[in-house]
């Protein structure tokens, strides 16, 4: 028996390097709706919260409202998927990890807070989709992490009679951290992606690794 069975597993900056294509695809979701993009300093350290394009466009425009935030949000996914094309990438070593992870016996899932169709696509553009056996990302009127009722309302359904000691969160913003906290699983810190550093640490992750390659050693 693995130390933990079920591999609960972020996409952006914890599989992939998703931060240019994010980065362009915001600037210009902001020029199209006419707002002065902030500095990449600014939108990096907005990232670092690993939150949703709506608390991200409300945060920089805080006098914005609903509807302002929509509107961002369609320019960007819009852009987005030319971005991704020609600027993601995946991590060193993530194919032969997950499929290592996989001969090990683990149940991989992605649980991210990317828009649901645009993680599907970036899954399917790097073949990865037949490592995981559920994709649980951003969708309309369902929470997001590091809200509980992720775990409570769109994992633990899709794992019947699993109790929460099965799940490891591998992420690398705190908004993983937080979430595998509220939500009463452990956590694994992926201190190479895009996460604030000292943030980070606050929340005392279970495990961190330094690669993703870290994680077959972690927990082994």
């Amino acid at each position: 028996m693995t130390r933990f069975p079920i591999l609960l597993l972020d996409y952006d900056g914890t599989l992939a390097e998703t931060q240019p294509a994010i980065l362009r695809s915001l600037k210009e979701a902001f020029g199209a709706v006419g707002v002065t993009a902030p500095s990449t300093n600014v939108l990096k350290q907005e990232l670092t919260r690993g939150g949703t394009l709506q608390t991200l466009f409300q945060a920089i425009v805080p006098d914005s409202d609903a509807q302002d935030a929509a509107s961002f949000v369609r320019h960007y996914r819009a852009f987005y998927p030319a971005a991704d094309d020609e600027e993601t990438v995946l991590f060193d070593g993530v194919v032969e990890t997950l499929a290592a992870l996989k001969a090990q016996g683990k149940t991989l899932a992605i649980l991210s807070n990317k828009h649901a169709p645009t993680v599907l696509a970036s899954l399917a553009r790097f073949g990865l989709e037949g490592f995981f056996s559920e994709v649980v990302a951003s969708e309309p009127n369902f929470p997001h992490k590091p809200d509980p009722r992720v775990m409570d309302e769109r994992v633990l359904p899709l794992f019947p009679g699993q109790p929460r000691s099965a799940f490891l969160m591998v992420g690398d913003t705190v908004a993983d951290l937080q979430f595998a906290r509220n939500a009463g699983i452990a956590s694994c810190w992926a201190s190479y992606g895009h996460g604030s550093a000292t943030q980070c640490a606050a929340l005392q992750p279970d495990m961190r690794i330094d690669s993703f390659r870290d994680i077959l050693v972690q927990d082994a």
